[in-house]
């Protein structure tokens, strides 16, 4: 191989390597924002539907205490408003499940919510709504519900948390693939200047003293070199030179 191939190899090697350092930075920074981007507003969206699940109960609450007073009008109104407000934004957080117990706990507020619902709205409509019933029989299905559904915002929020952690860690991700190229950098640039040491810089120093030696000391031009490429034809011309030089005339 000539000089100039194995100059012009290193230094295509040298380059291939930045260039997929760069590449593979580039890929883990988009991977890790677009999963990042995801995470965020997936969670964020369940926590919000989490709220505002607990928010209608709350309005479903305040129906049953108007039913408890005596207005049947308002309360049914108002349950009727709230529980579809309520099953709008469950359907919403059944449809963005990110995390793995997500699906437990919508599976868990559908089932009890369809008894809550028929057993409240039969107490809204009965003529006798007492206070009672309200705290052994409707009270305990409501904060069954609300406790799925404090479950489903915890999550989440955990979640995040865990989100915050993934991006303090995420630079060590980004910077591996150039510590790691920058390290092979290195070494290959030592190797790299080795072998320009060993082929190039020594045969050329070997035959500059041959020629002072020969020139100064009259002795033989008698230089190895390993190679089989310019330097050895440089080598091979400066002893064929040296050699007609000393051949009488």
């Amino acid at each position: 191989m000539s000089i100039r191939l194995k100059i012009l190899s290193g230094f295509i090697i040298l380059a291939s390597l930045l260039i997929i350092s760069g590449l593979i930075s580039i890929y883990e920074l988009t991977k890790l924002g677009n999963s990042v981007n995801k995470l965020l507003r997936d969670n964020y969206l369940s926590i919000d539907y989490a709220r505002q699940m607990s928010h209608s109960l709350e309005k479903q609450n305040s129906a049953i205490l108007l039913a408890v007073a005596g207005d049947k009008g308002s309360a049914s109104d108002l349950f009727g408003v709230s529980v579809m407000e309520f099953e709008e934004y469950f359907e919403k957080a059944a449809t963005n499940l990110t995390q793995p117990d997500e699906k437990t706990l919508t599976d868990s507020i559908s089932l009890v919510f369809n008894s809550y619902r028929q057993a409240t709205e039969s107490f809204i409509a009965s003529s006798n709504a007492s206070l009672n019933e309200y705290i052994t029989t409707i009270r305990p299905m409501m904060e069954t519900i609300q406790n799925s559904v404090d479950s489903l915002l915890l999550i989440n929020q955990q979640a995040l948390t865990e989100t915050a952690a993934i991006l303090k860690n995420s630079p060590y991700r980004t910077i591996m693939p150039g510590l790691i190229v920058i390290i092979t950098s290195v070494v290959f640039s030592m190797l790299f200047y080795y072998m320009i040491s060993y082929y190039f810089i020594k045969p050329v120093i070997g035959i500059t003293k041959g020629i002072n030696d020969f020139i100064k000391y009259k002795r033989p031009f008698e230089v190895a070199v390993d190679t089989k490429d310019e330097v050895n034809e440089l080598k091979e011309a400066v002893k064929n030179l040296t050699t007609l030089k000393n051949t009488p005339r």
